[in-house]
């Protein structure tokens, strides 16, 4: 078998992570000009002073245009959240991957530390790595959310949905991941293996 010269792996490993991030700005790109749209088809309606609202014998409001396009405008919304969480698991699952080809670390039982520690024996690692290993996992399991560790390492990645009104009932935190924290990623995955 050939042995790789380490420039191989480090333009293999890190144009991988580009082509991720080259992907995830184009489908960013897509998906905001789709809000952008949406938002300014719904103000659009709302300027124009129309009103199609449809109610049944009963008051209850079956059909409104302005409701349509509010709708159209919260599924855009909503979509770029998915996008930003997808493309957050890509990066981390692409180290992970790259890890286990390294390491040789094939193994269920290998787990995060044990890639970690292996992989710092060949090469840097990101100080941050952990903490998307933390985010990866509440991004793929928890249903709450919310990582109390991470929370407390990062909480630049939550935020409330409402204010609080009093300081007895604070708002939960929930996942907030912005476009910051996705680039991010792909700068601690670029950071955690060979360098060209």
């Amino acid at each position: 078998m050939a042995i790789i010269p380490e420039s191989f792996k480090a333009y293999q490993y890190q144009t991988g992570i580009d082509r991720i991030r080259d992907a995830y700005r184009a489908s960013a790109a897509t998906i905001n000009k789709t809000v952008s749209e949406a938002t300014q088809a719904s103000l659009q309606y709302l300027e124009s002073g129309a009103d199609d609202r449809e109610y049944d014998e009963d008051g209850i409001l079956v059909s409104s245009t302005a409701s349509l396009l509010a709708q159209a405008e919260l599924d855009a919304i909503l979509a770029v959240t998915v996008v930003r969480e997808a493309f957050i698991t890509s990066a981390f699952h692409y180290w992970e991957r790259s890890a286990r080809a390294w390491t040789g670390l094939h193994e269920f039982e290998h787990k995060f530390a044990d890639l970690r520690r292996e992989t710092r024996r060949l090469y840097p690692v990101s100080p941050q790595l952990p903490n998307l290993n933390r985010l990866n996992n509440v991004l793929k399991h928890n249903s709450h959310r919310v990582d109390p560790t991470l929370l407390k390492k990062r909480p630049d990645y939550f935020g409330t949905l409402f204010p609080g009104r009093n300081g007895n009932n604070p708002p939960e935190p929930r996942l907030r991941i912005s476009h910051e924290h996705v680039e991010e990623a792909f700068d601690i995955v670029k950071a955690s293996g060979p360098k060209r």
